[in-house]
């Protein structure tokens, strides 16, 4: 029961303790729920990077890389196996590291767009091989039966051919301060193959024999090809960077191949998935008329079952190469 005060007033003790009290238990869970907010160590704090494109730009470009490549992939440039019977032997022709080159241009427009056209040239070197080999006593027909065939000299040569020239529409993006990207789309035209040899001499049941071989197989193909290429920047001028794409090839593969005077030929339509990546490391150089940049990194470029082999039976196969390469490439505004 309330009860009037001096002014006339109910008086409102009970009411005002109740209050007090309901605040004094807010502020204890408020302290509660601070504390174990803080309790422990401070979370990840994150902060986003903004993604650009370089300001609005007119420049042309043109570099030149040499390359020190090995054909990969090709069985005909691994090794020479002859069978008799059913006795094999092999002489062996290992891949030449042969001298090619790269060559490229580019026009680069608008915030970061860039056009580019890029050519890549190998023509390897003979991989020839010699031996003997004497493959003992084999089952033949008739007056051959359990003769001695025995290859006194054998010879064999191959060479190969990579040519593919790419197309690109290219976008760069700043991930940052230091990291670059340049995203792009294009077409290529694609043409290798290889060739080569073998020449026997020797005995076959105490008469002389010699028998003389050739091929050739080669792909022309032409399809879309995407890619990305990736950079991070040291500093001072130095960068390094990760390069890939793959393509899809639509051409024609033709092999022929000559034996003891007969002569045989296909052709087949096709289409061959194509791959291709460069690791390198990049040096740019300022200079009072556009930048210099020094290159060095690897490559390795393959087509998968580009190659038809008729030379022992109908076999797909795939051409690479790989190796080193180094060059050098200049940029330079447009006023």
């Amino acid at each position: 029961m309330r009860t009037l005060n001096k002014n006339g007033r109910f008086n409102n003790n009970k009411v005002e303790k109740s209050m007090l009290n309901l605040k004094k238990t807010a502020l204890a869970v408020l302290a509660l729920g601070s504390t174990a907010a803080f309790a422990g160590t401070m979370g990840p704090v994150c902060s986003a990077v903004n993604v650009t494109v370089p300001c609005e730009n007119t420049a042309w470009d043109l570099g030149g890389r040499a390359l020190y490549v090995q054909t990969t992939g090709v069985p005909n440039l691994g090794q020479q196996t002859i069978t008799v019977g059913n006795t094999t032997g092999t002489f062996g022709v290992n891949p030449q590291w042969s001298w090619g080159f790269q060559l490229e241009a580019s026009y680069h427009y608008n915030t970061g767009n860039d056009f580019n056209l890029n050519w890549y040239h190998l023509r390897s070197d003979n991989a020839s091989a010699t031996g003997a080999h004497n493959f003992g006593t084999i089952t033949a027909p008739g007056e051959y039966a359990a003769a001695t065939y025995n290859v006194t000299s054998a010879s064999g040569n191959v060479a190969a051919a990579w040519d593919t020239v790419n197309m690109e529409f290219g976008q760069h993006v700043d991930f940052g301060e230091n990291k670059f990207a340049r995203f792009h789309a294009g077409a290529a035209w694609t043409r290798v193959g290889d060739s080569g040899a073998i020449a026997l001499n020797g005995t076959f049941a105490g008469t002389a024999y010699n028998q003389s071989t050739s091929y050739s197989q080669v792909f022309n193909g032409f399809g879309p090809r995407v890619g990305t290429d990736l950079t991070y920047d040291w500093g001072n001028g130095l960068s390094i960077y990760g390069d890939g794409a793959l393509g899809l090839l639509a051409g024609t593969g033709k092999s022929s191949v000559t034996n003891a005077g007969a002569s045989f030929s296909t052709s087949q339509t096709r289409v061959v998935p194509e791959l291709d990546a460069k690791l390198g490391a990049m040096y740019t150089y300022a200079m009072a008329q556009g930048d210099l940049s020094l290159d060095v990194g690897w490559v390795w470029a393959n087509y998968i079952n580009s190659l038809t082999s008729i030379k022992d039976d109908i076999t797909t196969h795939d051409f690479g190469v790989q190796g080193l390469y180094f060059g050098m490439k200049w940029v330079g505004s447009v006023a």
